[in-house]
């Protein structure tokens, strides 16, 4: 199609839509409006769907980093428990072989002299993943004085022998005033057999 052919084919059209027939200023009313629905649709289809696209990848970018930051947290935390657990395991080698928790607090209960005030020592053991599995005992003391309970438990939580204290409840004693109740979960760990 030629330039005049072209020409020809539009001014037919208008012709035919009575756009020739309207006065100039009619003219630009409806051009203007032409070129505001052009733009439009231009804008509706081509450029909205282009600017939501780019708010999405970047909202999907910015979630992505984040998602990267706490992989990276975890990888860090990840790395400090596996230095713990190399760190247990160490002193767990350096550990005498024949030691036992409940051989352990009845020693260290003897050296803070609490031994006479112990009511009960309940051993028991859970088992986990990997290569170790906790050894704990439920201990309760009665009518004991603070410094001595805090002496014992100086005595008791050991980093070299791997004994830590978990739990501690602490009641005064109902029938003597200034001693206490104390019930304690003490853990250890110990190689799986």
């Amino acid at each position: 199609m030629t330039v005049l052919t072209f020409r020809n084919a539009i001014q037919m059209t208008l012709g035919k839509t009575g756009f020739n027939k309207l006065e100039k200023r009619e003219k630009r009313v409806v051009v203007a409006g032409v070129i505001f629905l052009f733009c439009f649709i231009l804008f509706h289809f081509t450029v909205s769907p282009l600017l939501q696209a780019r708010q999405q990848t970047q909202k999907a970018l910015i979630q992505k980093k984040e998602d990267i930051l706490k992989i990276r947290q975890l990888q860090e935390e990840y790395r400090q428990i596996q230095n713990q657990a190399v760190n247990i395991q160490n002193r767990l080698q350096k550990r005498s072989p024949s030691f036992t928790l409940f051989s352990f607090i009845e020693e260290r209960a003897t050296k803070a002299k609490v031994k006479q005030h112990i009511n009960s020592m309940t051993p028991s053991t859970s088992e986990g993943e990997g290569p170790l599995q906790e050894s704990r005992i439920d201990l309760k003391l009665e009518k004991i004085s603070l410094q001595q309970l805090v002496d014992f438990l100086q005595q008791v939580e050991s980093t070299d022998d791997v004994v830590a204290i978990k739990r501690i409840s602490i009641q005064e004693n109902s029938k003597e005033e200034g001693l206490l109740d104390v019930v304690i979960k003490i853990i250890t760990f110990i190689k799986k057999s």
